[in-house]
C-alpha cells in the first residue's frame, strides 16, 4: 500500500470515528429530559391593572359574537339592553362582570396558534370564531376594556385583541357573554301555588274551562263544573297546567306592540286568594310563541294585593315575553288534553 492511499485511509477512518461520536452523543441527548419552560413573566398579574379604579365610571358594555352584537347601556332607568327595547338588565350581573374584570389574573400561558384559539373560546367573533369580543368603556369613547373572552369546562380564557397569545385565567369568573338575552331581567311575575284561588284557561282551541285547587297547598288541582265528572286523561295534568304562571320562565322579550298585534290566541287567568287576577295573553309572532302579562285587584282588595298587582304591571306592562313551545303548550293547554 503506498503512503498516499495509507493517509487516505487514515483520513477515513478519523471522519467515521467523529461521525459515530456525534451520532452517540445525539442519540443519548434524545433520552435527556426535556428543558423546563421559562416562567412567563405575567402569570400572577392582574389583566387590567387599571380597571378597578374606573369601574365606577362604565355606561356601555358592548359584546359582539359570531351571532350577535349587543349593547347594555346605563341611562337614567339603570342598565338596559339597547336591541331589546331598552329592557331592564339584571344589575347583579353587571355587577358580577366588573368585578370580574377587576380581579382576573393571568394563570397560565396557552396557545399562539390561531387554528386552535375556537376549542377553548377565543375564536375571532368577526371571523366566525367562538370568542366574545367584550368591550367596557365609559359610553363616550373611552374604553377601559377590550379582550375577546372564552369559557370552556369550568375556565375563562382571555386574549387581547391586537394578540395572539391565549391566557387561561383565575381570580374571578366571567359571566357568560354569548347571548344578550341571558343579561336580561325577566322574573317579572311571582305566583306560588298556595296562593292560588282559581285558573281559567280559554286555549287557542276548543272551550274555555276553570281549574280549581284540592285544598290550600295548591299541590293538586281539579276540574271544575261543567266538566268535573269527565274522566282525567293524566292525574297530574290539571295541575301542570294551573300552574304553569309558578314556573314562568321566559327566553326572550320584545315591546308589545311589535308581536301583540289583533286579538290574543288563548287567555290564562290567574285569580289569587288576596284578589289579584293576573291575566296572560297568548300570541304568536315572528314564528315564536309570546305571552302579555297584566294585573288587577278590586277598589276594596287589600293594600297589599293592590301593591302586588301595581309590582307586577310596573315589571311587565308594555312588553312580550317568549316562551318554549312546551311552556306555551302548558298555557293554552285545550280542554280535550285533560279530559275524555
Amino acid at each position: 500500500m503506498s503512503a498516499a492511499m495509507a493517509a487516505r485511509r487514515r483520513k477515513t477512518m478519523t471522519w467515521m470515528a467523529g461521525a459515530a461520536g456525534v451520532a452517540a452523543l445525539l442519540g443519548a441527548a434524545s433520552f435527556l429530559p426535556p428543558g423546563r419552560e421559562q416562567p412567563r413573566a405575567e402569570v400572577g398579574s392582574s389583566v387590567l391593572p387599571d380597571f378597578a379604579a374606573n369601574a365606577g365610571k362604565i355606561g356601555l358594555v358592548m359584546v359582539t359574537t359570531s351571532e350577535e352584537s349587543y349593547h347594555l347601556v346605563h341611562n337614567a332607568d339603570g342598565w338596559v339592553l339597547s336591541e331589546k327595547g331598552s329592557y331592564p338588565v339584571e344589575a347583579d350581573r353587571i355587577a358580577q362582570l366588573t368585578r370580574a374584570l377587576s380581579e382576573i389574573k393571568y394563570a397560565r400561558p396557552m396557545t399562539r396558534d390561531d387554528k386552535k384559539f375556537d376549542r377553548i373560546g377565543l375564536g375571532d367573533p368577526l371571523e366566525g370564531g367562538t370568542g366574545a369580543l367584550l368591550d367596557v368603556g365609559d359610553g363616550s369613547g373611552t374604553s377601559f376594556a377590550k379582550l375577546i373572552v372564552g369559557y370552556r369546562d369550568g375556565t375563562s380564557y382571555v386574549r387581547q385583541v391586537d394578540d395572539l397569545q391565549a391566557w387561561a385565567v383565575d381570580g374571578a369568573t366571567l359571566p357568560p357573554l354569548q347571548r344578550g338575552a341571558r343579561w336580561l331581567d325577566l322574573d317579572v311575575v311571582a305566583t306560588p301555588a298556595d296562593t292560588i284561588a282559581e285558573v281559567f284557561i280559554r286555549p287557542a282551541q276548543g272551550p274555555g274551562y276553570r281549574l280549581l285547587p284540592a285544598d290550600v297547598s295548591g299541590q293538586q288541582f281539579t276540574i271544575a263544573p261543567p266538566y268535573a265528572n269527565r274522566r282525567v286523561l293524566a292525574s297530574f295534568a290539571p295541575t301542570m297546567t294551573a300552574q304553569a304562571l309558578t314556573r314562568f320562565a321566559p327566553i326572550d322579550v320584545a315591546p308589545a306592540d311589535t308581536v301583540a298585534r289583533g286579538a290574543p290566541l288563548a287567555e290564562y287567568v290567574v285569580r289569587t286568594r288576596s284578589g289579584v287576577a293576573i291575566i296572560v295573553h297568548g300570541w304568536r309572532a315572528n314564528e315564536r310563541a309570546w305571552v302579555t302579562i297584566g294585573a288587577a285587584a278590586s277598589e276594596t282588595a287589600s293594600p297589599e294585593a293592590l301593591a302586588q298587582a301595581q309590582a307586577i304591571n310596573d315589571r311587565a306592562a308594555g312588553w312580550a315575553f317568549a316562551l318554549t313551545e312546551l311552556d306555551w303548550g302548558t298555557f293554552s293547554t285545550p280542554l280535550a288534553a285533560l279530559v275524555e
